[in-house]
C-alpha cells in the first residue's frame, strides 16, 4: 500500500555564508513494481483525472551516459519498468537482487500534469531487511545522476535499525554556488511511520550544506491530499519557483560567487541526458 507523509524539505547553508529555509513537501512512499497504478483516495491520486498520479518513466530513465566513470552504470531497457530498471542497476553494481525483494520509491508525485522531484529515492529489501539504494538527483536543466549505496553502506544506529550511507564525490552540477567536487553524504532510512532523508554536502572537507526531507505518515486520503495541496498549492511550480528565488537571494543579496555550468565541463561525469552546452562543441 502507498504512503502518505505529511513532509518538509529544510536546507540549511552553513558556508561560506549562512542562508537556511524550509517549506512543505508532501512525499509518498510506493511500490516500484506498481508505479502507474498507485491509488490514494477516490479521486486525488492515480485516476484519470486527477490532480497527483504517479509516471514510471518520470523515474531512473533508461539513457546513455555522458562521461562514464567507475563500474558502469546499467539501467535495463527503455521500455522495462521501474522495477526492472531498478534490477538491471544494482545487478550491474555486482549486487543483484532476488525475486522475493521488494522495491520501494520515495518520490513527490506528478502535480497537475507536471513532474519535477530535486531528488528521489530507492530503496529494496528482503524479507524485510534493507539491503540496497539508490538515489537520484535531478537538477533543473533536465539532467539526472544517479549513485549507488550497496552492501558496503549499510550501517546501524544506537537503536539497531539499519539505514545506508554514502559519501561521495558529486560531479554533477546542480547549485551555482557549489563547486563540482563537493561531496554528497547521503543517509537513506527506510519510511516507516516516519520519512527521514538528509543528503549534507562537503567542500574541502567541511561541511558546508545540510538537507533533510522528513515527516510523519499520515491517512492516504482524498480529504487529506485535498488539506496538503492548500498547503503547498502548485506544488511542482512551487519547487521550481524556489529553487531559482534562492539562488537569486545568494547572488544577488549575500554575493556568493557564481558558477556557470558551462565552466567546467570535464567534472561533469556519469550524468543522463546532458545539456547541449555539455555535447555540443566546445572551445
Amino acid at each position: 500500500m502507498p504512503r502518505l507523509y505529511d513532509a518538509e524539505v529544510m536546507h540549511a547553508r552553513l558556508r561560506p555564508k549562512r542562508h537556511d529555509f524550509t517549506h512543505a513537501a508532501f512525499a509518498l512512499a510506493i511500490d516500484a513494481a506498481a508505479v502507474e497504478s498507485t491509488r490514494g483516495g477516490h479521486f486525488m491520486l492515480g485516476r484519470r483525472f486527477s490532480p497527483y498520479r504517479f509516471r514510471d518513466q518520470d523515474f531512473l530513465p533508461s539513457a546513455e551516459i555522458f562521461q562514464p566513470e567507475g563500474v558502469p552504470q546499467e539501467f535495463g531497457k527503455a521500455a522495462d519498468t521501474l522495477a526492472g530498471r531498478f534490477r538491471a542497476f544494482v545487478a550491474a553494481q555486482g549486487e543483484p537482487l532476488p525475486e522475493r525483494a521488494h522495491l520501494t520509491l520515495v518520490a513527490m508525485p506528478r502535480a497537475f500534469g507536471k513532474s519535477y522531484n530535486p531528488a528521489v529515492f530507492m530503496m529494496a529489501t528482503v524479507d524485510g531487511a534493507l539491503v540496497c539504494g539508490i538515489a537520484e538527483v535531478h537538477n533543473t536543466f533536465g539532467e539526472r545522476k544517479a549513485w549507488f549505496l550497496g552492501q558496503a553502506c549499510l550501517k546501524r544506529d544506537y537503536d539497531g535499525d539499519a539505514y545506508l550511507q554514502l559519501r561521495t564525490p558529486k560531479r554533477f552540477y546542480v547549485s551555482p554556488f557549489s563547486k563540482l567536487d563537493t561531496e554528497f553524504e547521503f543517509t537513506l532510512r527506510l519510511p516507516d511511520g516516519r520519512l527521514a532523508i538528509t543528503v549534507d554536502h562537503y567542500e574541502d572537507g567541511h561541511k558546508s550544506l545540510v538537507s533533510a526531507w522528513t515527516g510523519k505518515q499520515v491517512p492516504l486520503t482524498d480529504l487529506r491530499l485535498l488539506w496538503l495541496t492548500l498547503k503547498s498549492p502548485l506544488l511542482i511550480l512551487k519547487v521550481i519557483t524556489l529553487i531559482h528565488l534562492h539562488a537569486a537571494w545568494l547572488w544577488l543579496v549575500k554575493k556568493l560567487p557564481f558558477r556557470r555550468k558551462g565552466d567546467d565541463i570535464p567534472q561533469q561525469r556519469n550524468l543522463r541526458h546532458p545539456t547541449s552546452e555539455l555535447t555540443g562543441p566546445h572551445d
